[in-house]
């Protein structure tokens, strides 16, 4: 069994090591995994959100807040998903469960029937997959990417590539490469027709979240709290940046400039150039979420209930104070057509929508 070296300057990244320390621990047995239990996956286009959380995979509209459909059409004990779904402009739906499945779902009217599955992975989905080219890269937390035909589950590479540890995050690509980043501290630079490692890094600490691809530069957030910035030619580091504790949410990139948080609460501008720091301020709560970035603004929504606006340029506060909600927010937020998505756990509302101007909420979805 590997373990994963995580720093613990205070309280809150003892906790999330702790958290880390039980996905490892149950990966690691051969006895039943622990109770699945993390934040809702989220993913929106232009009507819906879709919203892998719990027992069902649902498609709420963005206006009205109202279910469009759900799967399955019956709450499964053995079935449960948290892994933000993958969906592109042809209307393929592709979400991976705690079953250890993935699912093609195609939707018809008030339900979503199943036009093929993928049953070759040996431990649960944790990571969005990734459409691109007609092809379906799904991480697993059985160590290996799968390579799926997008139209038939069937397997494209000869072989799953495999790392040295889970793959919690999801894969992205930028034409030549497939990246990834795994818990055994590397990133890899994949062949997207082979899966052929064509570079790897290790970083001496974990990555659990998908790397910013940027300026010809992978941003990559660790546990150990350093952000590293990759050439995404070949993998070489091009500059560090030390936050004050783990970085668990992966930079949002804008005008040249990155924006991240860290766990205990600060957030942070830095150049991408070089990675010297613009500013940084303080947040309401320890924060994991990638922040989502709209007009000059940045958004951060922390552990604590709250979504804070700050603007990009100084970060200076850019509503009067944060918007105040119920629950844990701990999956990223979105920028949507009708506003900002922030989906919550441990709430009665699963969905807020929070107005990017004023900061004014409203509850968009409540699950029954």
């Amino acid at each position: 069994m590997t373990f994963i070296k995580v720093l613990s300057r205070n309280k809150w990244a003892t906790l999330l090591t702790l958290v880390i320390a039980g996905f490892v621990l149950s990966s690691c047995s051969s006895a039943s995994a622990l109770a699945a239990s993390s934040w809702p996956g989220v993913r929106a286009d232009s009507e819906n959100a879709y919203v892998a959380y719990g027992p069902f995979v649902r498609a709420i509209s963005l206006r009205t807040g109202e279910e469009q459909w759900h799967f399955p059409a019956e709450a499964d004990r053995a079935v449960s998903f948290y892994a933000p779904p993958a969906i592109d402009e042809e209307g393929h739906i592709i979400v991976g469960g705690y079953d250890k499945q993935v699912y093609s779902l195609s939707p018809d009217g008030l339900s979503a029937s199943i036009t093929w599955t993928f049953d070759g992975s040996q431990d649960r989905i944790i990571g969005g997959p990734l459409i691109a080219d007609g092809t379906v890269y799904v991480p697993s937390a059985d160590r290996k990417l799968y390579a799926l035909d997008l139209e038939t589950g069937q397997p494209v590479w000869a072989q799953p590539f495999e790392a040295g540890h889970s793959l919690w995050s999801a894969p992205l690509m930028n034409g030549t490469h497939i990246y990834i980043a795994a818990l055994d501290h590397h990133v890899y630079a994949l062949n997207p027709q082979t899966g052929a490692v064509e570079w790897s890094v290790d970083l001496g600490s974990a990555v659990s979240d998908t790397p910013t691809l940027t300026d010809g530069l992978l941003l990559c957030g660790t546990f150990e709290g350093v952000l590293y910035a990759l050439d995404t030619e070949t993998g070489s580091i091009a500059w560090t940046f030390e936050a004050s504790d783990a970085i668990w949410g992966n930079p949002a990139a804008e005008g040249g400039n990155a924006f991240f948080a860290d766990v205990s609460g600060i957030a942070y501008s830095v150049a991408i150039a070089d990675g010297s720091m613009n500013w940084k301020r303080d947040l309401p709560g320890p924060t994991s979420a990638t922040p989502a970035i709209l007009g000059d603004r940045v958004y951060f929504a922390s552990e604590t209930s709250a979504v804070t606006a700050l603007v990009m340029d100084n970060g200076d506060p850019a509503w009067p104070s944060s918007a105040t909600l119920t629950g844990r927010l701990l999956a990223d937020p979105i920028v949507t057509s009708e506003g900002l998505l922030i989906p919550a756990m441990e709430s009665e509302c699963e969905l807020y929508m929070v107005d990017p101007d004023t900061g004014g909420s409203r509850c968009l979805f409540q699950a029954q």
